[in-house]
């Protein structure tokens, strides 16, 4: 598995240094994204990756899926087939009123508390997280290698730390250095206490934390924007 990363900034993050949350997952011939915040998509095109066959929505913040639509008028633009979308409960809905709206794009939408499915190589599962409103963290197995993606979560959070056990690597977001809990996000000091530094790489950062961050993250990697790992 190859791991992309399209988009490494917080919600609250400024400019385009760090676009916000993205990851593009590639395994042979398949290609699915976990999450796809506002800028993400521009990553994809600028990879010449447009056709993924499948987005995995962790929870209804702009910052995670705002970049879809973009993507839905490029795909439709380029005559590419339907993308396969799943999400916790709720996405369907902004789709069907963005279309409503007047924008002739829409996605095969499928949710479930608990999103899963085969796509290509990859499996995918979920567990719920512990964010400020509803969401989920995936994993994503090729049968050989186990990739843990928390999404926006506090910590901790005892079914994203089960999977971290038996995980090869843990992208987690690291929106603070510490005390973010109140706002449903896990601060760098508090995530080191609880995860092995060598499974961990870092994302949703915002970029006026971003030295700060770097400087309490000792021994665990900061992702950035177009950063590639091979799991």
């Amino acid at each position: 598995m190859e791991l992309t990363f399209l988009g490494t900034g917080a919600g609250s993050t400024l400019g385009s240094k760090r676009f916000k949350s993205g990851v593009l997952v590639s395994s042979g011939t398949t290609k699915l994204v976990l999450d796809m915040g506002s800028g993400a998509n521009y990553r994809l095109e600028d990879l010449n990756a447009l056709d993924v066959q499948a987005l995995f929505v962790t929870h209804l913040h702009v910052d995670h899926f705002s970049g879809l639509l973009d993507h839905l008028v490029v795909r439709k633009l380029k005559g590419l087939p339907t993308l396969k979308v799943y999400s916790p409960p709720g996405l369907r809905s902004v789709l069907e009123a963005v279309k409503l709206a007047g924008n002739n794009v829409g996605a095969e939408v499928e949710e479930a508390e608990l999103p899963k499915a085969k796509v290509g190589d990859l499996e995918v599962y979920s567990v719920k997280a512990c964010h400020s409103i509803y969401a989920v963290a995936y994993v994503v197995t090729d049968g050989r290698r186990r990739v843990l993606y928390s999404g926006d979560t506090t910590e901790p959070c005892e079914t994203i730390l089960e999977e971290a056990r038996d995980a090869d690597l843990v992208v987690h977001e690291a929106s603070c250095v510490t005390g973010c809990d109140s706002w449903g996000h896990t601060g760098v000091r508090e995530l080191l206490d609880l995860i092995p530094r060598e499974k961990l790489v870092l994302t949703h950062i915002p970029s006026w934390l971003e030295a700060e961050i770097i400087e309490a993250s000792v021994g665990a990697r900061v992702a950035h924007d177009g950063m590639r790992l091979n799991v």
